[in-house]
């Protein structure tokens, strides 16, 4: 837990100007809190004591007073303004970070992570480390201040009593370090458990229509109520170690050492302590368990933030995707050679000794039944995993030297069930390219026939909802198609692109591929085998092994796997 506290204080570098200027603000104020109760003292011995009254001292006595507590009211707001200004740049910073993080993280790491759980770190996990920037460099460093300033200021009037005053402080110190080991657990837990709340919220929230046709409402709110009571569990555990470690320990040991304090002062007698020096003791008592009840009620949350930062740094040091530094146009020939691949180290193989040769101009099709291994080997060319042995050849260079970055920008890739997101048409083809014009857009639109699936009066401003929910499947999918082709890639690759097309839509598109065929490589994953008869090779691939390979009337004349596919697909289209 250190560790992480350091590590989160290094976010405070770019800051310490500012923090530099709290910092003075916040000795200012701990130094006029501190000298209030001396200088009642003072008075008190030097004139309440002795009856020695002077209207102009006392006048003097009072303004001093009352600008000690006025510069330390605006000390204290100053320095707490300026932590918390800090503490919201950290949170900004942090949470860029954070989210920029987790779009890099690779396939592997999202095959095996919940989508809630990362919304989880990036949204609710960075949002609690603002209360640990501002606790920690603002209110808890003002709390051991003052608390160092009454201890010397009590060290200075009588050391004997200064070193009972310490022993309580030490006692407290030593609540805190038992609360924290005890309770630690119990708030890992329950931060946990949040994490699965969001994550159940997200997936029942985007599930809502299949969970209502299937009436399983009941089904999924008990499965939210039990995990929400785990989580109730986790926190009233740490609730009752509150309620006995923190505050009533605290109180019990300023009570307890008050009372030491006051019996003292009764067994010495004025003669042997000053009447000025009995108030400022019991002043500075007063003002000393504040901070520390402070302290111990902000523990639980600088806990509940270290175990934020913790999942936080634990994302920021996931390994990243492998950052090549080659990045050319693609041209020449894309080689699979020997490729093997497994998911899991210890899993079954997904590829087995796998060869191709794609280049432009040339359309390669992969056909074979569901886990085949088709669309991993689309993944494997996208970079979206490495091979567990075997290379991969682009433009003379293993994929692991390229820039990933530059590698995908030259790959067009059309999914089976593409994303929309909300916002315009113009929006969802540009996608944050702005090289892209409007012209460009409506170009590209033309030419998978988009006007044609919709009301002919719509334009490239239309608005679209959250996951294209205005779209049909099919449109979805031509909106796909123009997204991928409005940058002219040198390769294009489509996964199952024409499942959720109709009849005619498909021939059009099928029109709209053989205009541009030969300026493009192809690398096409298909069920339906009528689209891909005019393939220059098709691959078909069965438990992860190429087992046949040609073009399509070969493999028919062949009368092997393929044919038989070929045969049944015809049977049931008849």
């Amino acid at each position: 837990m250190s560790n992480t506290l350091l590590r989160l204080l290094q976010y405070c570098r770019p800051h310490l100007r500012l923090i530099f200027i709290g910092l003075g603000f916040l000795f200012s104020s701990s130094l006029a809190e501190v000298s209030g109760p001396l200088l009642i003292k003072y008075f008190i011995d030097t004139s309440l004591a002795t009856g020695h009254w002077i209207a102009h001292e006392i006048g003097l006595f009072i303004i001093t007073y009352l600008s000690l507590q006025g510069l330390a009211a605006f000390s204290s707001y100053k320095q707490a303004l300026l932590f918390s200004r800090v503490a919201q740049y950290i949170i900004k910073g942090l949470r860029q970070e954070t989210f920029s993080a987790a779009l890099r993280l690779p396939a592997r790491y999202l095959d095996n992570h919940q989508t809630g759980h990362l919304i989880s770190t990036i949204s609710n996990d960075t949002e609690t480390l603002l209360q640990l920037y501002i606790q920690v460099i603002g209110q808890s460093i003002h709390k051991v201040v003052l608390l160092t300033g009454i201890l010397g200021g009590m060290f200075w009037l009588n050391w004997q009593l200064a070193c009972l005053i310490s022993i309580m402080i030490i006692m407290s110190i030593a609540v805190m370090q038992i609360y924290q080991r005890c309770s630690m657990p119990w708030s890992r837990q329950a931060r946990q458990l949040t994490s699965d709340l969001n994550h159940q919220l997200s997936e029942t929230l985007q599930g809502i229509p299949i969970i209502q046709s299937l009436v399983q409402e009941k089904h999924f709110a008990d499965k939210f109520a039990a995990t929400n009571q785990q989580q109730l569990q986790a926190r009233k555990k740490v609730l009752q170690l509150n309620g006995l470690l923190l505050r009533p320990m605290i109180d019990l040991l300023y009570i307890f050492t008050i009372g030491t304090l006051l019996s003292w002062f009764a067994i010495q007698g004025t003669s042997q302590i000053a009447v000025g020096v009995i108030y400022a003791f019991v002043s500075y008592m007063g003002r000393m368990i504040e901070p520390l009840n402070d302290l111990t009620n902000q523990l639980t949350q600088i806990q509940q933030s270290l175990i934020a930062g913790e999942r936080i740094f634990t994302l920021l040091d996931e390994q990243k995707e492998p950052a090549g530094k080659y990045q050319q146009p693609i041209e020449g020939i894309i080689q699979f050679q020997h490729i093997h691949f497994r998911y899991q180290q210890d899993g079954d193989p997904i590829l087995q000794d796998i060869n191709l040769e794609l280049y432009k101009g040339k359309m390669m099709a992969l056909v074979g039944h569901t886990g085949s291994g088709k669309s991993t080997i689309l993944h494997l060319l996208s970079g979206m995993y490495q091979p567990t042995s075997g290379n991969i050849i682009v433009e003379q260079h293993p994929i692991e030297e390229w820039n990933i970055s530059s590698l995908r920008s030259q790959l067009g890739v059309i999914q089976q069930d593409p994303f929309i997101f909300a916002g315009s048409v113009a929006d969802n083809i540009r996608f944050g390219r702005p090289n892209i014009s409007d012209d460009d857009i409506t170009q590209v639109l033309n030419h998978v026939q988009w006007f044609e699936s919709i009301n002919h009066n719509e334009t490239v401003s239309m608005q679209l909802q959250e996951g294209g929910k205005n779209l049909s499947a099919g449109q979805r999918q031509l909106l796909s198609f123009a997204r991928a082709l409005v940058t002219h890639p040198p390769v294009l690759i489509l996964d199952e692109a024409t499942a959720n097309v109709d009849s005619q839509t498909e021939h059009h598109l099928q029109q709209a591929i053989a205009s541009i065929r030969h300026q493009h490589a192809w690398l096409i994953v298909a069920h339906r085998l009528s689209t891909i008869v005019d393939a220059d090779e098709i691959l078909v691939l069965q438990h992860g092994k190429i087992i046949e390979r040609g073009n399509h009337s070969s493999l028919l004349a062949a009368n092997k796997h393929y044919a038989t596919l070929y045969q049944l697909q015809q049977l049931t289209v008849k």
